[in-house]
């Protein structure tokens, strides 16, 4: 069974999910997108975070293998922008400004192009692969999870893999918007994590509360029992409300 600061960390991951899937819309808004996609990835490392703490209890082999393809995914995004930037502005020159050994200029910004698109394409393949680790994940431990919310994660997983697969073929071009919209359905989805085992102790309470006895219903009936047996005031003995005297004393009442 997980413990406390387990479902805590678990939790936690599916705030972190819910904000940057909030980030993501965000960034459509004309003139913070750039700030918002910051936030994106601050989110997404403080997620991985939450996974790297669990794991420190868990040592599943699934979540480090999530963990490390994720991070190994924005890490050749990142090369991949640093890439495009100075390919671009080689090719410029190459084309645009007449200058000595062209070709070799040409030959650098269209390397460095190449190489930006080869890692763009295998990082969104790899983060494909990593959401299909958490899938795994969350499929051995389904017992930890009630059914609504179980179907829910596993569907955004699902969206998630989708997703970034769409935006490894970005070149078609309306992949990408379709995988925009899946990815943040499925970051909204995966966000359900935040009220992990909030549903299972609402169900044990309702079962506690049927299998206790009824013990004010108990305490009643004796009272009412009571209420219906009269006693003697001379000699104390037990009489019947309908009587009008004391069968033992003879005492009228």
């Amino acid at each position: 069974m997980w413990n406390n600061s387990i479902l805590e960390a678990f939790r936690d991951f599916g705030k972190n999910m819910q904000l940057v899937a909030i980030f993501l819309l965000v960034s459509m808004i004309p003139g913070i997108g750039v700030i918002a996609m910051i936030l994106v990835l601050v989110f997404k490392f403080a997620a991985l975070n939450n996974i790297k703490y669990i794991n420190l209890t868990l040592n599943s082999d699934l979540l480090e293998k999530y963990r490390s393809k994720m991070i190994s995914s924005i890490t050749r995004l990142f090369i991949a922008i640093f890439s495009v930037i100075p390919g671009g502005i080689f090719l410029a020159i190459g084309f645009f400004i007449p200058i000595e050994n062209i070709v070799i200029t040409i030959i650098i910004g269209a390397f460095l192009l190449a190489l930006a698109l080869i890692l763009v394409i295998s990082a969104f393949v790899i983060e494909m692969k990593a959401w299909k680790e958490l899938k795994i994940f969350f499929e051995e431990n389904q017992n930890k999870f009630s059914r609504i919310l179980f179907r829910d994660v596993i569907k955004g997983t699902d969206n998630l893999a989708t997703g970034a697969l769409l935006y490894a073929l970005f070149f078609v071009g309306i992949t990408v918007f379709v995988g925009f919209i899946l990815q943040i359905v499925g970051y909204f989805q995966v966000a359900r994590m935040a009220d992990m085992m909030r549903e299972i102790p609402q169900e044990s309470e309702i079962i506690m509360m049927n299998n206790t006895p009824n013990v004010a219903s108990t305490s009643t009936i004796i009272l009412k029992q009571a209420e219906s047996t009269n006693f003697c005031p001379m000699c104390g003995s037990r009489v019947s409300q309908q009587g009008n005297f004391c069968a033992e004393c003879g005492s009228k009442f």
